[in-house]
């Protein structure tokens, strides 16, 4: 298999996998307990919050473990809202992942007012528009730092900015940025972080905070009161150390990526010159978009599949059927455009021969589903 769909999920580092087991025999106890073996998995989750945020800036009381992102985005979200119920406005872009969407539209049900951003043909958020959108009645601002469709990146240092300026929350889903580009954590409010995406085990996320919330989860009063539940501590161990490496290795993945994304979307051109690559100019290198002209990318997943490549769709699907991605949509492109992305997002064992395959893997069934067009495989 060559697994093109790092966006989605990344493999666990070879040298954190090794470990694993080891922690998690070691470090069994419940880590509120007050016996010798609680409290020593207490300090080895206390060593890795002072990790991060010694690479953050955040105090240590503003870092919060979860099991996700999703986890944190909705922490953030409905904490705020019921923290501070006389703001009732929500200004945001409208191309967020569906775990920043779906508590918003929760909101919605419940009163709450939501403007969205303009963004311009590339994805990029308006600052002169996001300055008229805040109001005295503004909850928060959000913007995802790293598209996790397109890798469109916003310039979140300036939005943190006009935040700051005019008095406000600015929360931004960092998932597909962190560890892989640098990230003005001091003009960040809140801000939401998976281990999955980078290179650690699933069910283990970070959020930061930098106010009072009202917590999502009641139950021991777990990381300072805001997440209840018993901390994963050989998770958050495999968190701290995924980060770590990829503080000292991101300029090396960057510079890989940067001729990996060159080789895939200057062979797709020569191929199918017909091709469309999303905000080829405005995104990080290691995340591309392209649509496939009068085809269906969720066909194209499925044959590329068949033919052991891992890639995926913008497009969601509801009942069997897909559905345009609101993030292309967003950006102008049509419905048909919309269903016609396939997102390639690159790994650390990503290699040329990889995206040579793949390329030519897609050219082939490209050309054989626009003979047949509706033709689903």
């Amino acid at each position: 298999m060559i697994y093109l769909d790092n966006a989605s999920t990344t493999k666990i580092f070879p040298e954190i996998l090794g470990k694993i087991e080891k922690w998690s025999e070691e470090f069994y106890a419940n880590p509120n307990s007050v016996h010798p073996e609680g409290q020593k998995c207490r300090r080895e989750i206390e060593k890795a919050r002072d990790f991060l945020c010694k690479i953050t800036g955040c105090k240590r009381e503003d870092i919060i473990f979860t099991s996700c992102a999703t986890e944190s985005n909705n922490t953030i979200i409905k904490g705020l809202a019921e923290k501070y119920p006389e703001k009732n406005e929500i200004v945001l872009s409208p191309i967020e992942h569906k775990s920043v969407l779906n508590p918003v539209k929760y909101l919605i049900r419940k009163g709450f007012k939501v403007k969205f951003l303009k963004i311009d043909k590339n994805g990029i958020v308006d600052t002169d528009d996001l300055r008229k959108k805040i109001s005295k009645s503004t909850l928060f601002v959000g913007v995802i730092h790293v598209n996790n469709e397109t890798g469109v990146i916003q310039d979140v240092k300036e939005i943190g900015k006009v935040c700051r300026e005019m008095e406000v929350f600015f929360f931004s889903d960092t998932v597909q940025s962190f560890g892989k580009v640098d990230i003005p954590f001091e003009l960040i409010d809140f801000f939401s972080i998976s281990g999955h995406k980078i290179n650690a085990p699933k069910g283990v996320g970070i959020m930061k905070k930098s106010s009072d919330l009202v917590p999502l989860l009641h139950g021991g009063g777990q990381e300072f009161g805001i997440r209840s539940g018993t901390e994963n501590t050989a998770g958050i161990l495999a968190l701290k150390e995924a980060s770590e490496i990829w503080l000292n290795r991101k300029d090396i993945f960057i510079k890989k990526t940067i001729g990996l994304e060159k080789l895939l979307i200057n062979k797709l051109k020569e191929n199918i010159p017909e091709v469309k690559i999303v905000s080829e100019n405005k995104k990080v290198p290691y995340i591309t978009t392209v649509i496939f002209p009068e085809v269906k990318g969720h066909d194209m997943v499925i044959a590329l599949g068949r033919e052991g490549i891992a890639v995926s769709s913008g497009s969601a699907c509801s009942s069997g059927s897909p559905l345009p991605s609101h993030v292309l949509t967003g950006y102008g492109y049509s419905e048909e455009e919309a269903l016609s992305g396939v997102r390639f997002s690159f790994g650390w064992d990503t290699t040329e021969e990889d995206i040579s395959i793949a390329v030519e893997k897609s050219t082939d069934i490209y050309k054989k589903l626009k003979r047949f067009t509706g033709f689903s495989l």
